[in-house]
């Protein structure tokens, strides 16, 4: 997160494919740290103010659901990103009445959406403009958004310290490229709420199980669970800092967030 130094990559798959840096998949719920920051921003929540959160809400004729159908009754925000309630992020879209908002958080403080030169072949992020029931899926990491661990480990980083530092694996000063810049960097209110929010979901939220691994108390998570058409089971998404280390996993149809990804984020964050 200081510097935006990439320590180590590592993929796992037959055909060599480097999905950890060139895949291109909806990250889930590991996405509600962008929407979190874009709502806080905005002033439309606070960490520690109520947020409704009912078990399905709707949005232009589609409707959206919680895990199992839960809901929470008077509990904060806060409570509601560490327990991944995706309803509670879907009742936003009104208030806001911006269809260029996520992307424009995405873009000018996580740097989402400027062309990255991390000095090997990667793909960027993306976060585009939606409408209707896709502009809803935005909000919870699945619609048209494409995420790899790379972003995702970004994005956390950006979290952990409210500045953007772009991705490096080969240093700049190796060939005198200019490494992308966010054009603002997260206000400190933000960055602090956005800070104790996962710090809470890596203590009693969905990330509890795998970060309870990771030593001390300066670490915090988010996880995730992608939906992805034709698939049997959904994407596992997992991304979680611990001091000044920020990483991300995903392992396709792995299912939970906590169950596939989060285990290996841990031993990752541990050894570092």
């Amino acid at each position: 997160p200081s510097t935006g130094d990439v320590l180590a990559i590592a993929d796992h798959r037959g055909d060599g494919f480097p999905a950890s840096i060139s895949g291109a998949r909806a990250p889930g719920s590991t996405m509600k740290i962008v929407t979190s920051a874009m709502l806080l921003d905005r002033g439309l929540v606070s960490a520690d103010k109520v947020a409704e959160c009912p078990a399905e809400v709707s949005w232009e004729g589609r409707t959206f659901k919680n895990l199992n159908g839960f809901k929470l009754d008077h509990e904060t925000f806060a409570t509601s990103f560490a327990q991944s309630c995706n309803t509670a992020f879907i009742k936003q879209i009104k208030p806001v009445n911006d269809i260029g908002a996520l992307p424009k958080e995405a873009r000018e403080v996580f740097g989402i959406g400027v062309e990255w030169k991390v000095g090997v072949a990667t793909v960027d992020g993306k976060v585009p403009e939606a409408t209707g029931p896709a502009a809803a899926a935005e909000y919870i990491g699945q619609g048209q958004i494409q995420m790899n661990p790379l972003t995702m480990a970004s994005i956390t980083a950006t979290a952990r310290t409210g500045v953007f530092r772009q991705p490096v694996v080969v240093k700049a000063s190796m060939d005198d490229r200019e490494l992308a810049r966010a054009s603002r960097a997260m206000k400190p209110s933000v960055a602090a709420q956005l800070v104790r929010m996962m710090k809470l979901t890596a203590t009693s939220g969905t990330a509890r199980g795998a970060m309870s691994a990771v030593g001390g108390s300066d670490k915090g998570a988010k996880t995730g669970s992608a939906e992805v058409d034709g698939a049997q089971n959904p994407d596992s998404w997992f991304t979680g800092f611990s001091g000044d280390v920020a990483a991300a996993a995903m392992v396709e149809g792995g299912g939970h967030g906590g169950d596939a990804a989060g285990p290996i984020v841990a031993t990752v964050l541990n050894s570092g």
